[in-house]
């Protein structure tokens, strides 16, 4: 899971540097589908940062519990970091399904009532 997660921040990056591109800009259409592209990864990568800073707290909140002054502090942030890492892992996998290609397709939906029954509001009940 995290190597493919290094792959997206990887890519999120490539199409930071891709979307500035002067080149890039005058081409409205592939300039659009990189900016789409862009902005369907990046709250995955968001949430993955997140997981790697807190990460990092643990991290660096165990190696000060060594130090007697600074134990209450590490010992508290370790804590929280370890009680926050499983939560944002979750999230991430979550974030990581596959979107349905028809997400972004838009949708009409009628709603008709059958014979011989009354027809009323969907929204707010009264009857027509």
């Amino acid at each position: 899971m995290f190597q493919k997660l290094e792959g997206v921040e990887k890519r999120y990056e490539e199409l930071n540097k891709l979307i500035s591109d002067p080149e890039i800009i005058s081409n409205q259409s592939e300039w659009k589908k990189l900016m789409k592209e862009h902005s369907s990864i990046e709250d995955v990568v968001f949430k993955f940062r997140e997981y790697k800073d807190t990460q990092k707290t643990f991290e660096e909140a165990k190696e000060m519990m060594n130090d007697p002054e600074l134990k209450d502090l590490a010992e508290e942030e370790m804590l929280t970091a370890k009680d926050k890492l499983p939560i944002l892992e979750e999230e991430l996998k979550i974030l990581l399904i596959p979107k349905d290609p028809n997400d972004d397709n838009n949708v009409i939906c009628e709603i008709r009532s059958g014979a011989g029954r009354r027809r009323g509001c969907f929204i707010c009940g009264n009857f027509v």
